[in-house]
């Protein structure tokens, strides 16, 4: 049997083409993804109230997280754990040049298990040392 390469090569394309087309589809129309998505960013938004009661001082952090990466600040990540949510980003205050990294496991209610921060902040060292919850790591 002699295989007719020219009309195979249009059955082949218009074939991918329609499973393309099909994945494409069920991507956009998944509800799922979309409740997924609305369920991080509320968790993200906790996260920052939390992290700005731990760090901030009463000032306004600028923070790359998430919702809003800072491309030049680092990676940020948020990932769903066997207990909850872990967060990842950066932070600095005003008029500093170095972000500080910081790592927060919050429970499936979006309560704080742990905050790990790199900073050298000697107030935080104190906090750190008075909060189970709270770790400050001052060797950066």
């Amino acid at each position: 049997m002699v295989i007719n390469h020219r009309i195979m090569r249009w059955v082949f394309a218009l074939s991918f083409g329609l499973l393309v087309a099909y994945g494409s589809y069920e991507w956009i129309t998944t509800s799922d993804r979309a409740f997924r998505r609305g369920i991080e960013e509320e968790v993200v938004r906790k996260s920052r109230a939390i992290l700005a009661g731990y760090v901030a001082n009463g000032e306004e952090l600028e923070i790359s997280d998430p919702l809003e990466r800072v491309r030049a600040a680092g990676k940020v990540y948020i990932f769903p754990n066997a207990n909850g949510w872990e967060v990842s980003g950066q932070y600095r205050r005003p008029g500093e040049r170095n972000w500080h990294p910081y790592l927060m496991d919050l429970d499936r209610d979006s309560r704080l298990v742990r905050l790990s921060v790199e900073d050298t902040s000697p107030d935080l060292a104190e906090r750190a040392a008075a909060d189970p919850l709270f770790d400050v790591d001052i060797s950066k």
